[in-house]
């Protein structure tokens, strides 16, 4: 088998050869579809909702199984890739602040056939799990939100995860977090979305809103959409996270439609699920009236032209829509691993066959607003993560048809704002996320954090409980090397971002995860309480073939 190998030697005899058969007689659909494969193979479907699996008696027992399968998402060949229960996107779990959340996590992915010795901060063990839940202030020791634990193929973990009584209500999401094998999950699609209800549900005009849950996706295969295995010692000509095509699904289908009537609303939870792609969104003539970011309520809502989602970031805005027709959310050219939002320098490919979700079209730049995400510089590839021509295309993702009639509705005045007090800050800290190269500084070694990349065996930088630190990222990218940008994410405690690149924001802003801008000497500072949890997690940056390469440390709260 090549190093190239699909995800179909794990699908069972029978299904492997049902599977191989079929690709068998669609080879020329696949040639077809080269540079196109995201072309819809059916029209527009409505979006659909991933199921939703609701508390009872303040716990939610779920069953969550890992698993290879063959999924339809109306591209023209069935997709081979790893799921969580044999749908993409997983289900979504609904809870309560107080409820607790058991989860029976089974590992049905195959073992590696010819497993050979990885160095740990290359893809390795890649279809060993674990859980995390991202975003929601949890315990992070024992079998709560832990993501120490290794859970091989053929076993079973039970999570426990006790949610605080006063956990703010929010949007929230669950992905694999086992190291070396983190971005080969996240991009097969394996992630859920996280709703916990509360204050926010309860403003009249949000609950008047039809909800729609959207689980943002970019799904990494080969050339006959099927999931292909990383390459742990890439040549020069190849990438650790080989790929093809790149589906950018919502809620696992290319190019649905939401149907509205004028002057509805519409409550959008968004969250981009994707590996590492940054998905920079704009509906056209309409604004995002944003609720929250990060599962963290604002004081108001605030209208945004455009927003840009980092890899792990999630919105909820309310959509007013506007006269009869038809409009489309597009991708904006900020969309990718070298993100270019509109204003900034040209993608590095502007010439280049889209290869996803559709043909590109003009789509006028919308200017900044106070909601969207820093402005970040193109960037180039790294060694041994390789980009597709193209990726920067624009390209619309959903359809949106304005149609019939209904009661205006109205947004909301005010929200129940989640701004809590900060704690007096014990300490400060200045670290940074650097690229380690040979001697030749030109040969890529590792992803790091302060010149390290990760080992489970260094001691990890220790907080005290019932403390808040400042602390200062920054971008620690050689200067003579293409721009590079990062996500910060931190695991159990939010952070409020109080300056950008030394600049004080006038408004702090709250968030789990935030863009680190990719030019060398670029920061962000930020405080966070450390309240409610002793143990060790970590930070990392949320681009994850980085995590995986080795940008990530561990943090330790102490008594």
């Amino acid at each position: 088998m090549s190093r190239r190998r699909a995800i179909q030697h794990g699908l069972g005899a029978t299904g492997a050869g049902v599977l191989l058969g079929a690709f068998a007689t669609s080879r020329s659909a696949s040639r077809a579809m080269q540079g196109s494969v995201a072309t819809p193979a059916r029209s527009p479907v409505e979006l659909p909702q991933p199921r939703v699996l609701k508390s009872a008696g303040g716990e939610l027992a779920v069953t969550l199984t890992a698993t290879p399968a063959t999924v339809d998402m109306g591209a023209p060949l069935p997709v081979q890739t790893y799921t969580f229960d044999n749908v993409v996107p997983g289900h979504t779990w609904e809870i309560n602040p107080g409820d607790t959340l058991r989860v029976a996590l089974v590992n049905n992915l195959p073992p590696l056939s010819h497993p050979e010795p990885m160095a740990f901060t290359r893809p390795h063990e890649w279809t060993t799990t674990n859980l995390h839940t991202h975003g929601l202030h949890v315990s992070p020791a024992g079998n709560a939100d832990n993501i120490f634990i290794s859970i091989p193929p053929g076993e079973t973990f039970h999570y426990e995860i006790a949610v605080p009584g006063d956990h703010p209500s929010g949007f929230y999401w669950y992905h694999p977090h086992r190291h070396g094998g983190v971005a080969q999950q996240v991009r097969a699609g394996m992630a859920g979305a996280i709703i916990v209800r509360g204050e926010l549900d309860e403003v009249e005009e949000v609950r008047a809103a039809k909800e729609q849950v959207m689980v943002l996706q970019a799904i990494e295969l080969g050339d006959e959409l099927q999931l292909l295995d990383p390459i742990p010692r890439p040549d020069e000509h190849q990438a650790f996270y080989p790929r093809e095509h790149i589906l950018y699904t919502i809620n696992g289908v290319l190019n649905p439609r939401i149907t509205m009537y004028p002057a509805e609303d519409q409550r959008w939870r968004m969250v981009n699920a994707a590996e590492g792609k940054f998905m920079s969104l704009q509906l056209e003539d309409h604004d995002l009236n944003v609720l929250a970011w990060d599962g963290l309520t604002l004081a108001a809502p605030e209208a945004a032209g455009l927003v840009l989602l980092s890899s792990g970031n999630r919105v909820e805005a309310l959509i007013k829509a506007g006269q009869p027709g038809t409009y489309r959310l597009v991708l904006t050219p900020g969309s990718s691993q070298k993100p270019n939002i509109p204003g900034m320098p040209a993608p590095a490919h502007p010439s280049a066959t889209p290869v996803a979700t559709a043909a590109p079209t003009a789509v006028p730049a919308a200017p900044a607003s106070p909601t969207a995400m820093a402005e970040m510089p193109g960037m180039a590839p790294m060694p041994g993560l390789i980009d597709i021509p193209g990726e920067l295309a624009v390209r619309p993702i959903l359809a949106i048809e304005v149609v019939g009639d209904g009661p205006e509705m109205s947004l909301p005045a005010a929200l129940p704002a989640w701004n809590p007090p900060m704690l007096p800050i014990a300490k400060t800290r200045t670290f940074a996320f650097t690229v380690e190269r040979g001697p030749d500084n030109i040969e890529f070694l590792d992803f790091g954090v302060d010149g390290h990349a990760y080992d489970r065996d260094r001691p990890p930088y220790q907080v005290k409980l019932g403390t808040a630190e400042e602390w200062t990222l920054i971008n620690g990218i050689d200067p003579r090397y293409p721009d590079h940008a990062h996500v910060y994410h931190i695991h159990t405690n939010p952070f409020k971002i109080t300056r950008i690149n030394g600049r004080t924001l006038a408004r702090p802003l709250w968030r789990d995860t935030f863009v680190l801008s990719g030019k060398n000497g670029d920061s962000i500072t930020f405080e966070s309480n450390f309240e409610d949890f002793t143990g060790k997690f970590v930070e990392h940056c949320h681009v994850l073939t980085h995590e995986d390469l080795g940008m990530m440390s561990a943090i330790e709260v102490i008594e």
